[in-house]
């Protein structure tokens, strides 16, 4: 498992452009965590109470679609226009699968149901997007490579949001009937943890 602290969070946030920034008090308290996971395929990170949006349209305002310049996203510009863009990231930590679960695959959105009583759920677009673009910044790896993962969000047209495909032409952001299926689609788990208060700057 992989867990960045808020000071190696903020150090990948600067590196990519990001105006994100945690507090003092913050950099302290999202140091350390309690979580204990029994799984290695887990990319846990916290997001602080920012000034600026912590949202997808910010993110893609200021990372662009230039696929030479990454990270990025990729340029389908469908997806202005839906609401979810605009969705705030919650402040606090996040535990998100790097890759989806095995047993999701090929599975219909829905299927996230009979992951809570394990503890696991679908995530935000936004979590799922940070966790690619943070572990991008740390190492250069491109997590979500050839596949996708379900994420709460709704686009229009009754579609529900995917995220993946991560490689060289920035990350794909699609959306598709909640009963579609496909071999490269499934659910990245996000754990499910009580909400941590947001701290006050």
């Amino acid at each position: 498992m992989t867990v960045l602290d808020a000071v190696t969070a903020q150090e990948c946030f600067v590196r990519m452009g990001l105006p994100f920034r945690f507090s003092a008090e913050e950099r302290v308290n999202l140091t350390t965590t309690d979580v204990v996971i029994d799984s290695s395929g887990v990319f846990g990170f916290p997001t602080p109470a920012s000034d600026e949006d912590i949202t997808l349209m910010n993110m893609h305002r200021i990372l662009g679609v230039n696929p030479n310049k990454p990270p990025s996203f990729f340029d389908h510009p469908w997806y202005l226009n839906e609401s979810f863009m605009e969705t705030q990231c919650p402040p606090g930590w996040h535990f998100i699968q790097v890759e989806p679960r095995a047993e999701s695959i090929e599975r219909p959105y829905d299927y996230y149901r009979s992951l809570e009583a394990k503890g696991w759920t679908a995530p935000l677009a936004v979590e799922v997007v940070l966790m690619l673009f943070l572990q991008y910044a740390l190492s250069g790896e491109h997590l979500l490579l050839k596949k996708h993962t379900w994420c709460v969000d709704e686009a229009t047209l009754g579609r529900q949001v995917t995220i993946g495909a991560f490689g060289r032409n920035g990350v794909f952001i699609s959306g598709h009937p909640s009963t579609f299926a496909s071999r490269g689609l499934g659910i990245c788990g996000k754990l499910m943890i009580p909400p941590i208060r947001a701290i006050s700057h």
